[in-house]
């Protein structure tokens, strides 16, 4: 689409990267959003058929998570900003796609269901866990003699639905070029110039594509291959279980997304027999009803080995900046980072040192 007028001159680019990997998935729907919500002028380039992040991306919010069952990172501050933000966004675009759901997770034992009785109740879980069932509650659907743990302030984003109503407001604003962006035509002075267009600023929401020819390749993202697949059951519980893997409704009746598989490189790309066999047989210990796979989906997340986001500027170039590494908590991540980096962009405040792209800069070569 054409750039309206008076558009020449914007407050910053939005690119995705030669290979799009991330498209305006999560982390560049997020922040053009919250930009917008601003009143700033941007340009997006983006190739959503490149998108290999959030086909992978069942949208689970969840505060409890991980092999020890622990609170995530910033829980207090991101589930409060991320329902805000997305509520916000759905009255605005006059659409639905986030869903507050609560997670089911079932015991394995009747030991484990006493510990949590007492976890529930200490200082840093109880916002988060709205009840320890100490018997089966939902045994027409899941084995869950112990009883099960319902997490609170959880839910799931319908994340294609998302990006898909952000790209066509983008696109509606002729704020949108859906083609590659090509580094190489990019003129990072004083001001950011390409194509015939100018800004004060150019952010990489880029996703894997940093890895190779861009600004921030020597970033220390890593590959995170994941698969997932889409069944059909005959349930309708609204609840979100997770057990080994995660069952999650879709807006299809009697449909959901299960997954995931997490393979760090190296890795074969496609969906595999070994990813679905291994979604497969944990499915059957989590559900009761029988199931039929309709898809087998796949898609690699953009990870950091401290795992946290990436924020910040380019130690060259203080008109150039990353958006990155969000990894598998995305939706979650996505809305509170984006507004601390345009607060950031306004010069309200700092970014946070512990997601700032300064404390990787012992790799930067020059």
């Amino acid at each position: 689409p054409s750039v309206p007028s008076g558009c020449c001159v914007v407050n910053l680019f939005i690119a995705t990267g030669p290979l799009g990997v991330s498209s305006v998935g999560t982390t560049g729907s997020a922040l053009a959003w919250e930009l917008l919500s601003r009143g700033k002028k941007i340009l997006v380039y983006d190739e959503p058929s490149m998108n290999r992040a959030s086909g992978v991306s069942a949208g689970i919010c969840n505060p409890i998570t991980g092999k020890a069952m622990v609170k995530t990172y910033l829980a207090e501050t991101l589930f409060p900003s991320l329902s805000t933000f997305y509520a916000a966004a759905e009255k605005q675009l006059h659409t639905t796609f986030f869903h507050p759901l609560p997670v089911i997770r079932p015991f394995i034992s009747q030991e484990e269901m006493g510990q949590w009785k007492i976890r529930a109740q200490s200082e840093e879980l109880h916002a988060f866990v709205s009840r320890v069932h100490e018997g089966s509650i939902f045994s027409e659907f899941i084995h869950d003699p112990y009883g099960s743990l319902q997490i609170a302030q959880a839910g799931y984003l319908d994340v294609p639905g998302w990006l898909r109503a952000v790209r066509n407001h983008l696109a509606e604003q002729g704020f949108l070029f859906m083609e590659h962006f090509l580094t190489e035509e990019l003129e990072a002075g004083e001001i950011i110039r390409y194509r015939g267009h100018t800004a004060k600023k150019i952010i990489f929401c880029d996703g894997l594509s940093s890895r190779k020819g861009s600004w921030f390749e020597w970033l220390p993202i890593r590959p995170l291959k994941g698969e997932t697949l889409t069944v059909q059951l005959a349930m309708d519980a609204r609840q979100i279980f997770s057990r080994g893997v995660y069952l999650v409704p879709t807006g299809a009746k009697q449909t959901f997304i299960v997954g995931s598989t997490y393979e760090h490189m190296p890795f074969e790309e496609g969906p595999t027999e070994e990813g679905r066999s291994y979604l497969e047989s944990r499915l059957r210990a989590l559900v009761k009803p029988p199931f039929e796979v309709i898809h087998q989906s796949w898609g690699i997340r953009p990870t950091v080995s401290d795992r946290r986001p990436l924020l910040g500027l380019h130690p060259a170039n203080n008109n150039v900046a990353v958006f990155n590494g969000l990894g598998t908590k995305g939706v979650s991540l996505a809305p509170y980072f984006a507004l601390r980096l345009a607060d950031w962009l306004d010069q309200r405040q700092e970014l946070p040192v512990e997601v700032n792209i300064l404390r990787f800069k012992s790799l930067y070569s020059g």
